[in-house]
């Protein structure tokens, strides 16, 4: 599913940005309930012009005009009232346009070229044995593991492994790690011979390639594990579980041990202890919540911690105050999960451009947000095309399965269109001119789509959070009666009815049932995004469980879309069926070709090992034809 191209004709005109997308993640959305108030917030302020609230992973999406409010202003407007909002990416960063004057246009590439730059550097490998491997299974490539096994974070800060153009990107810093130290790593980590004769492309250090500094720092997977945030306020002991959560276990595995005799009994304390380092972040958001005329799943726990404190039951409230904290820590993880796999749609879209310097034509790598129309830009081999654009120069194969769901690279030619996010998959360099920006290419109007798709609430939604709007206050009736009615019959009973009461309220609790809905949905729509298929929200994923008859596309939907060798005949009596393998890998090992990769890989099928003392000498791409090459003083051609 893919939006309209633009007419490239009109992308030379002067033309201005009037609206953009930011993101924030607001880490006070517990469930739909928190929807009507973001939207009484933000929907008033002077130009917002649409909103949506994907609850699953606590994230807002805003399309909003950049010149009349600012992302600041946005997150600002939530924090007010305390929601915990944090700018995910500023969409006025990536709405940057130029005009097609000459004069204009200098003036634009002037400014882009005095970015500030970063310490770090772009190297390229090229991997033959990473064909092997598809690219939703990059994971389980040992590649990473060696690097991360060896090279500190701040040493080398990133990578990206590519099957398809087998190359390997690093980010470095060339003052604590050479692009030829990396090399060395590789060539003694990865000594298994399948993975083919690893070659430095190019080192960025030795190039000029210095990236710049990206106004939106990418996160880091892992975050959470540090002892202290940003602000050095919050402290984490295990995959972003606050100390303050371990030491209310702690009370409370304490206060349990009070069953186990009358000497034990003074145990029953520690409850208070667990009460005390669990409960005020829920207490918190209850307060808030109250202000705000309504009363969720924070007052709820609230209510049933602070009733059983004043009960006497200890260890009962020390058991409501560590598991709701511990909960909450869970659902985070959870909803990580959910904004990963949305990340990995997200992470399609380029960070960097090479832009062609118009005066001297040097290569500077600059933001891909800050990148305008109408600029030359070079896409090496691996490299993603950074905006939609027209190729001016060369000619190579490009991946668009990222796009198109279509898993054969498809041949660019000068005068033809290219899209931002597909990858340079051929073994030539190609020169685009931008007719798009970043933010306005097809690539993120197809990420907004998904955003969009996930923020649709389906009617299995609508109908649980009808639901849970009526059930709540029936509940809070219920279990008002069971802890107020019961004591006029007597001490004894009203302690044992307030009880009862206090966990009738526990128990009944609607936020697993609410948020419930909207995760899985959100899990599902990211993972057929992810595999090409765009969903247009819950709903639409509801009908297609009454779908009884489905109609496919064959190539790479049933089939896998990748070249297999089906049939090999060896004409004459000079060569063996071996021989000819062994002389096919030899000479198709170095090159890119989709059809280079199939024959290398039945070769190893076949058994045949090949020596790392021989090698194709003078080895030559003959556009069109094929390859030639030198193997043992014979010169041999594979082609058509």
């Amino acid at each position: 599913l893919l939006p309209n191209k633009k007419d490239s004709s009109t992308t030379s005109k002067v033309k201005l940005t009037k609206s953009c997308r930011t993101r924030l993640r607001v880490s006070g959305i517990c469930c739909s309930s928190e929807i009507p108030p973001i939207r009484a917030i933000l929907k008033p302020l002077p130009g917002v012009r649409k909103l949506g609230v994907n609850v699953a992973i606590k994230m807002v999406y805003i399309d909003h005009d950049p010149t009349i409010i600012t992302a600041e202003l946005l997150a600002a407007a939530l924090n007010e009232q305390r929601f915990g909002a944090e700018i995910e990416t500023d969409g006025a960063s990536s709405s940057l346009t130029t005009n097609g004057d000459d004069a204009t246009q200098a003036s634009s590439f002037e400014s882009i070229m005095n970015l500030p730059r970063s310490k770090f550097v772009e190297s390229t490998f090229v991997i033959p044995g990473l064909v092997t491997y598809t690219q939703d299974k990059m994971d389980t490539c040992p590649i990473g593991k060696v690097l991360r096994q060896n090279f500190f974070k701040h040493h080398l800060r990133t990578f990206h492994l590519h099957a398809q153009s087998q190359t390997l990107k690093v980010e470095h810093d060339p003052s604590l790690l050479t692009a030829e130290r990396i090399y060395n790593t590789l060539v003694s980590g990865l000594k298994d011979d399948a993975w083919g004769r690893i070659e430095l492309a190019h080192d960025g250090a030795t190039e000029g390639l210095t990236l710049p500094v990206l106004s939106n720092e990418r996160r880091d997977d892992n975050e959470g594990d540090d002892f202290l945030d940003e602000g050095g306020r919050r402290l984490y002991c295990f995959r972003g579980l606050k100390v303050n959560i371990l030491l209310s276990g702690l009370c409370w595995i304490l206060s349990l041990l009070s069953y186990v005799g009358d000497s034990w009994r003074f145990l029953q304390y520690a409850g208070i202890g667990a009460v005390f380092f669990g409960l005020p972040p829920v207490a918190m958001k209850a307060y808030l919540t109250m202000r705000r005329c309504q009363f969720d799943a924070n007052c709820m726990m609230v209510t049933a911690a602070l009733g059983s404190l004043a009960l006497g039951e200890y260890d009962e409230a020390a058991s409501v105050s560590f598991l709701f904290s511990i909960s909450e820590w869970l659902e985070a993880r959870a909803t990580k999960k959910a904004r990963r796999a949305l990340g990995e749609i997200v992470s399609l879209r380029p960070d960097y451009a090479n832009v062609i310097d118009p005066a001297t034509g040097d290569i500077v790598i600059i933001p891909a947000s800050n990148l305008p129309v109408g600029c030359r830009v070079s896409v090496r081999t691996g490299d993603k095309v950074p905006a939609d654009g027209v190729v001016v120069e060369g000619t190579s194969s490009v991946d668009e399965s990222s796009l198109t769901g279509e898993a054969r690279p498809v041949e660019k030619h000068p005068g033809e269109e290219v899209s931002s996010g597909s990858i340079n998959v051929g073994s030539s360099q190609l020169v685009i001119r931008t007719s798009s920006t970043v933010g306005d290419s097809a690539l993120s109007r197809l990420i907004e789509l998904i955003e969009e798709a996930q923020a649709n609430a389906s009617e299995t939604e609508k109908l649980v959070d009808a639901f849970a709007k009526k059930y709540t206050p029936f509940v809070l009736v219920i279990a008002f009666c069971l802890c107020t009615v019961p004591w006029f019959f007597g001490e004894e009973v009203g302690r044992y009815w307030s009880l009862n009461g206090l966990i009738f309220i526990i128990i009944a609790c609607p936020c697993a049932l609410t948020i419930s809905t909207p995760v899985t949905y959100s899990a599902g729509l990211a993972a057929t995004a992810k595999r090409g298929i765009i969903i247009k929200g819950g709903s639409r994923l509801e009908c297609l469980g009454h779908v009884k008859t489905v109609v496919f596309d064959k190539t790479g939907t049933l089939t896998t879309g990748r070249f297999s060798l089906s049939h090999l005949e060896a004409v004459g009596g000079s060569k063996s069926r071996k021989e000819i393998l062994r002389l096919l890998a030899i000479m198709e090992a170095p090159s890119s070709h989709p059809l280079s990769a199939c024959l290398v890989s039945a070769a190893k099928d076949e058994g045949v090992v090949l020596s790392e003392t021989v090698c194709a000498l003078q080895h030559t791409i003959l556009k069109g034809e094929g390859v030639t090459a030198t193997v043992d003083d014979e010169r041999v051609y594979v082609g058509n």
